[in-house]
C-alpha cells in the first residue's frame, strides 16, 4: 500500500499579513505551504518545484493574478495545476469571468471562510495524491512488465542460441567474453568458463592471434561489427578457419550493452580457395622454367602449409629406382630429420604403400587418417617406430606423375600437427596439380630430346603443349597435334610456309623470344597476341635454338587473358568509381578541418551534404558489388508472393524524384486498377530502381523519364522509357553482361560499375520474368521487364488474388 505523499501548496500575495494569515488557514491541513510575495517569485518557484494548488491573489503589482495565471497555464510543466483566485475588490462580473478565463477552477472573495477554503484546498489535495498515486501504479506496473519482457528476451535468446548450428558467444561492453552455446563446448570440448573472458584466445591458432585481438579491440572502441577469419582449434587438436560475425547491441540511448557474435565453420571453402591458389601459384612455377627439378621443388616448397604439413616429390631414375626429388616442410629442422631417417632407413621398393607402390601401379592413394597399424608395418625396428611416430603423421595421399602413359615419379602430401584431414575432394585437387607438373617434367624431358635431336617430330607430337619447329629460312618443318589442336590449323596447312604467313605478327615477335642455347635451360616464356585463321590468340611461348633453326612451345593463354582483361577492366572501373565519391568526401573533410578557415553555416552543410551524398554513392556501389557476388554464387535468396505493381512503381518515382536533376521530369503511366503480379517485392523494386536511374542518368540533356504499367496476357510489362542518348542496336545484347558499359571512357561523364542492367537481368530471372532493351542511337531507351501475374482466385464474383499460388 502507498504512502500519501506531502503536496506542496503555493500562495501568492504581494501583501504579508495575508500570506501569514493564510499559512495559518492551511497548516491544519498538514501539506507542505509554499509563499510567493509577486507573480515574478510564483514562476520562478513553478520552475523548480511541483504543486498541487495554487492560491493567487488577483491584485498586485507588476504581474497581477490574471497575468500570472496565463503565464502559468503556457507552461506545459504547470498548465494542468489548479489555480483559486483570491481577492477581496475585483468582484464585477467581468473580472470573474476573466479569472476563469485564465484557467482558475476557483474565484473566492475575501473575507472567506478559513474552513471553506481549508476543505476546498484539501479536496484539490486528495485529487492530487490520487493522481499521483495512479501514476506510481502505472511506473511499477509498467517496470514488472519491462522485468519480464527482458527475462522472456533472455530466455529466448538462450533457447535460439542453443539451436543455432554456428557456435555463438557473447561478450559484455567491454569485449569480455561471458557466455558460449553448447555448440561452442562441443567443438572445444572445454567447459564454457574456461572461455570467459580472454581465455576464448588460447584456441586461437597462433598465427591468427594478433590481427584478431587487433581487429577485436578496433571493434570494441568502435562500436562498428566485426567480420573476420581465424583458425579455430577443436578438441581433437586440429585448427578449421571459422568465419566470425559480432555485432553489439544497444540501449535505447544508444549506448552499447554487448556483443553477440557467431563462429561459422569455412574450413571446406577455405581449404579449397587455399588449393586452388595454390594451384595457380604452381602452375606459374612450373612454366617459369624447364628445369623440373627446381621447378618441382619449388612447388613442394609451396604446398607447405598451404596444403600439406609435409610434402615430398620422388622422381623414377631410369634405372628403375626412386630419387628423391624433394622433401618440404615449415621447420627446416624438421626436414633435415626425415633426410637422416631416409638414409638410416631407406624406403622399401616393395612396400605395399607410399610412392613406391604409386609409382609402379599408376594409381593414386588416399588415406584419410593413418591407422596406428600402418606405421606399425612400416616401422623396421623399435628406433624406427619411435621415429615414426615422432613425427606425427596423421593424413596422407599420394599421386603419381604421368606422363604419354609413363610414370615419372610420384608428390606426396601428409598432414600432421595442423590435425587435417584429406578427402576425396583434395585428392583431385593434387592430381591436377600432379598432370601439371608431369606435363612440365614432359615439357622438359622433350625440350632436351629436341636439343639432341632437331627432327623429333614424333616424340613432340604427344606434347600437351603446342610445338612446332622453324629452319633457318624460317619454314615451319614441324608442327604438333597440340598446335592444330590450339590454332585451328591443320600441320598440311602450314607444313613448308613460312612462319610469318600462319601466325600474323610473327615477324615481330620472334625476336623478342630469348631462345636457349642446345643443353640449356629454356629461357622464360614470354606471352604474345598472334592472328591465327582470323582469330587473335595470346600464346605463351618459349624456345630453343639450334644450328639448323629453333624448336618453339607454346600455350593457349587467350581465355586467361581474357580472364585478366576483364579483372583489369573492373578494377579500374571500380577504382575510378570509389575515387570520385572518396576525393569529393576527402576534400570536403579536409576542408572543414583546416584550422585557417571561417566556413559559415552554409558552405559547412554544404560540404557535410556532399559528404553524406557521397557516401551513400560509396555506399550504392559496394551494395552493388555484394548483390552481384551473391547473384554470382546463387546465394541470394527469393521470396516470391502476391505484389501491387502501381505500388511499387510509385514508390520508386517517389524515390527517385528526391535527387531527381532540375531538367528531368518523371511521369507514371497506368492505370489506376492493375492486377497483382507474382515477385519478390524488393527485388523487383531493385530493378525498376535501377531502370529509372540509369534513365536519369542517361539523360544528360534532360527530358522526360516515363514509367509504363500495363497487362500484357498473363504477364505485367514495365516499360522504362528516355528521351537520352540511346544505345546502338549492334550494342543490345552486351548492356546485360556484367561490367559492360556503353560509354567505358565516360566521354559524356557518366560513370558506372556496369552491375546495373546484370543485377537487373538476373533478378528478372530469378522471379521467372525477361527484361530487354529497344532503343536506337540518339533516341532514347526503352527497358522492358514482364514479370508473371499472380494467380487469382474467384471470391464473391470478384477475381482477387491469391499469395499462396504466387508464392508456388
Amino acid at each position: 500500500m502507498s504512502v500519501e505523499r506531502t503536496a506542496n501548496i503555493l500562495i501568492v500575495d504581494d501583501r504579508p499579513e495575508n500570506l501569514v494569515a493564510l499559512e495559518a488557514i492551511l497548516e491544519p491541513v498538514g501539506h507542505n505551504v509554499v509563499s510567493a510575495s509577486s507573480g515574478e517569485e510564483a514562476l520562478r518557484r513553478l520552475l523548480h518545484d511541483d504543486y498541487a494548488l495554487i492560491l493567487l491573489d488577483v491584485q498586485m503589482p507588476g504581474l497581477d493574478g490574471f497575468e500570472t495565471a496565463e503565464l502559468i497555464k503556457r507552461r506545459e510543466r504547470t498548465k494542468h495545476i489548479p489555480i483559486i483566485f483570491l481577492t477581496a475588490i475585483s468582484k464585477e462580473a467581468r473580472h470573474v469571468f476573466r479569472g476563469y478565463s485564465a484557467g482558475a477552477v476557483d474565484y473566492l472573495f475575501k473575507p472567506f471562510d478559513p474552513s471553506v477554503l481549508r476543505s476546498k484546498v484539501a479536496v484539490f489535495v486528495e485529487l492530487w495524491q490520487k493522481t499521483e498515486q495512479i501514476r506510481e501504479q502505472e511506473m511499477r506496473l509498467r517496470e514488472q512488465e519491462i522485468a519480464a519482457a527482458v527475462r522472456e528476451g533472455h530466455e529466448r535468446y538462450r533457447v535460439l542460441a542453443e539451436a543455432m548450428p554456428q557456435l555463438v558467444w557473447h561478450a559484455d561492453a567491454g569485449g569480455s567474453a561471458d557466455y558460449f552455446n553448447d555448440r561452442w563446448v562441443e567443438y572445444t570440448r572445454q567447459p564454457p568458463e574456461t572461455s570467459f573472458g580472454d581465455g576464448w584466445t588460447t584456441f586461437l591458432h597462433p598465427d591468427d592471434l594478433p590481427p584478431t585481438l587487433a581487429a577485436w579491440d578496433s571493434a570494441v572502441l568502435s562500436g562498428d561489427p566485426i567480420q573476420i577469419q581465424y583458425r579455430l582449434r577443436n578438441g581433437d587438436g586440429a585448427y578449421r578457419w571459422q568465419l566470425v560475425r559480432g555485432v553489439a547491441t544497444r540501449d535505447d540511448a544508444g549506448a552499447i550493452t554487448g556483443w553477440v557474435g557467431t563462429c561459422t565453420d569455412v574450413d571446406d571453402q577455405k581449404r579449397a580457395e587455399q588449393a586452388q591458389a595454390f594451384l595457380l601459384a604452381a602452375g606459374s612455377l612450373l612454366a617459369s622454367s624447364l628445369d623440373y627439378d627446381s621447378t618441382l621443388t619449388a612447388v613442394a616448397q609451396a604446398a607447405v602449409p598451404e596444403v600439406a604439413d609435409w610434402c615430398t616429390v620422388d622422381i623414377l631414375e631410369h634405372e628403375g629406382s626412386l630419387r628423391q626429388l624433394a622433401v618440404a616442410h615449415a621447420d627446416p629442422k624438421k626436414v633435415e630429420f626425415v633426410r637422416e631417417l631416409r638414409t638410416r632407413y631407406p624406403p622399401d621398393p616393395d612396400a605395399p604403400q607410399g610412392p613406391a607402390q604409386v609409382v609402379r601401379t599408376g594409381k593414386p592413394e588416399l588415406m584419410k587418417n593413418i591407422p596406428e597399424a600402418v606405421i606399425e608395418a612400416a616401422a623396421r625396428d623399435e628406433l624406427h617406430l619411435d621415429l615414426l611416430r615422432e613425427l606425427g603423421l596423421r593424413s596422407y595421399m599420394c599421386v603419381p606423375l604421368v606422363t604419354r602413359d609413363r610414370v615419372v615419379g610420384a608428390i606426396t602430401f601428409v598432414q600432421a600437427e595442423s590435425g587435417r584431414c584429406y578427402d576425396a575432394s583434395d585428392l583431385a585437387i593434387a592430381e591436377e596439380l600432379a598432370r601439371r607438373a608431369a606435363t612440365a617434367v614432359d615439357n622438359a624431358q622433350l625440350y632436351r630430346e629436341a636439343e639432341e635431336r632437331a627432327q623429333a617430330a614424333r616424340v613432340l607430337g604427344a606434347v600437351g603443349d603446342g610445338v612446332f619447329l622453324i629452319d633457318g629460312a624460317g619454314v615451319i618443318r614441324l608442327w604438333n597435334r597440340a598446335a592444330e589442336l590450339i590454332t585451328g590449323k591443320a600441320a598440311s596447312e602450314v607444313l613448308g610456309r613460312a612462319a610469318a604467313d600462319v601466325l600474323g605478327g610473327w615477324g615481330n615477335v620472334a625476336p623478342r623470344i630469348a631462345l636457349a642455347d642446345p643443353g640449356e635451360a629454356a629461357a622464360r616464356a614470354e606471352t604474345f597476341p598472334l592472328e591465327v585463321g582470323g582469330r587473335e590468340l595470346w600464346l605463351s611461348v618459349s624456345g630453343v635454338g639450334f644450328d639448323d633453326g629453333a624448336v618453339y612451345a607454346f600455350r593457349n593463354l587467350t581465355d586467361e587473358r581474357a580472364l585478366e582483361v576483364m579483372k583489369s577492366d573492373f578494377v579500374a572501373t571500380v577504382s575510378h568509381e570509389l575515387r570520385t565519391p572518396l576525393a569529393a568526401i576527402q576534400g570536403s573533410a579536409l576542408t572543414i578541418l583546416r584550422p585557417d578557415l571561417n566556413l559559415e553555416d552554409e558552405l559547412r552543410d554544404h560540404l557535410l551534404r556532399v559528404i553524406a551524398e557521397e557516401s551513400e554513392r560509396l555506399a550504392q556501389i559496394v551494395n552493388d558489388l555484394l548483390l552481384a557476388s551473391h547473384l554470382d554464387s546463387g546465394r541470394l535468396k527469393i521470396r516470391i508472393e502476391s505484389c501491387d505493381a502501381r505500388q511499387l512503381a510509385e514508390n520508386v518515382l517517389d524515390a527517385a524524384r528526391t535527387h531527381l536533376p532540375e531538367n528531368v521530369s518523371l511521369e507514371l503511366n497506368a492505370q489506376r486498377e492493375l492486377p497483382p503480379v507474382a515477385a519478390d517485392p524488393g527485388q523487383l523494386r531493385q530493378v525498376l530502381t535501377n531502370l529509372v536511374d540509369n534513365a536519369i542518368k542517361y539523360s544528360p540533356d534532360g527530358g522526360r523519364v516515363e514509367l509504363a504499367l500495363a497487362p500484357n496476357g498473363r504477364r505485367m510489362r514495365f516499360s522504362v522509357r528516355d528521351r537520352g542518348l540511346g544505345i546502338p542496336r549492334s550494342e543490345h545484347d552486351r548492356v546485360f553482361e556484367k561490367f559492360y558499359r556503353v560509354d567505358p571512357n565516360m566521354t559524356r561523364g557518366i560513370g558506372g560499375t556496369g552491375l546495373g542492367l546484370y543485377i537487373c537481368r538476373e533478378l528478372v530471372r530469378t522471379m521467372s520474368g525477361r527484361i530487354w532493351l529497344e532503343s536506337g542511337e540518339a533516341e532514347g531507351s526503352t527497358f522492358v521487364v514482364e514479370i508473371p501475374l499472380a494467380e487469382t482466385t474467384e471470391r464473391n464474383g470478384r477475381r482477387v488474388a491469391d499469395p499462396s499460388a504466387a508464392r508456388a
